[in-house]
């Protein structure tokens, strides 16, 4: 299991993240910024403030109760350099086209378990689940060739 080595804040809203596979990430945490109840972090102050979490298993800010595992820096990292396919957008062709998680896992061919790690953010989405679905979506509507 990976785990978080050391992490340095950058101000307005940038952690760099050492992992222990030898990776360090950029993450840019701007939207925990605006989130309900994460404002503080506004604060160039409290955003440096961060620490490794106990065992490596994510990032925190003691003072504000707030953290964010490895797993969804790992896949915020990857959303924020077009190595995955984002959760909002994921979550968005669900919304829109009506689609529960047993639904979207028929439309993709997928299993329930999958669509249940992606639409919760608990695992990066591949690219290519965001072509099956802008696909899906195309040949509902008609349009696909």
């Amino acid at each position: 299991m990976v785990s978080v080595l050391s992490v340095t804040a950058e101000t307005p809203a940038t952690l760099l993240v050492a992992l222990s596979d030898g990776r360090t990430l950029s993450v840019d945490v701007a939207a925990y910024q605006t989130a309900p109840g994460h404002e503080a972090l506004a604060e160039p102050a409290a955003l440096a403030a961060v620490e490794v979490d106990e065992w490596g298993h994510g990032v925190h800010w003691p003072s504000l109760d707030l953290g964010v595992d490895v797993d969804t820096l790992v896949r915020l990292h990857k959303e924020q350099n077009g190595q995955a396919f984002p959760v909002e957008a994921f979550n968005a062709w669900m919304s829109r086209n009506h689609l529960s998680l047993t639904a979207a896992a028929q439309a993709l061919g997928l299993t329930r378990r999958a669509i249940v790690y992606y639409h919760g953010g608990h695992h990066a989405i591949p690219k290519v689940v965001g072509l099956a679905c802008a696909g899906w979506e195309a040949l509902q509507r008609g349009t696909a060739a």
